[in-house]
């Protein structure tokens, strides 16, 4: 069965590019792709013949992702760890949101909206010299 046909039932909605660009969130594509990995290589997910089997590997997968796995971004820290490190103050507070501008569009939209601005200024600027150099050279 098809992952299209197996979401519908579920009332997920479908994020993705188009085939072959999993551009939408490489950071999550490649989140995946480790989970993936780990599912099939340590967790032997590939042997199970039920839902229940299914849904008690990927339980002891979230355990031990949040509890034995160490995390590059946290410093090869445990999430469950550096997440009580946090709540006991050991941690230094970051301010990393504080200057975000908070929009409904999307930055990659806004990025896209920005650059078709600058083509079409550009586009309007090679035709303004291309109106003056014709125009000194007589050729109009």
């Amino acid at each position: 069965m098809a992952y299209n046909d197996l979401i519908k039932d579920e009332n997920i909605q479908r994020s993705m590019s188009r085939a072959g660009t999993p551009t939408d969130n490489p950071v999550n594509e490649s989140l995946n792709g480790w989970i993936k990995e780990e599912l099939f290589m340590d967790f032997h997910l590939e042997d199970c013949r039920s839902r229940d089997a299914i849904h008690d590997t990927i339980e002891r997968y979230v355990n031990f992702y949040n509890k034995q796995r160490p995390c590059y971004a946290v410093g090869y820290d445990t999430p469950n760890h550096y997440y009580q490190r946090f709540q006991r103050g050991e941690l230094e507070q970051k301010d990393t949101f504080s200057k975000r501008i908070l929009t409904t569009e999307p930055k990659f939209v806004q990025k896209r909206r920005h650059q078709k601005l600058k083509e079409k200024e550009n586009q309007g600027v090679e035709s303004a010299q291309d109106t003056v150099f014709t125009s000194e050279n007589g050729n109009e």
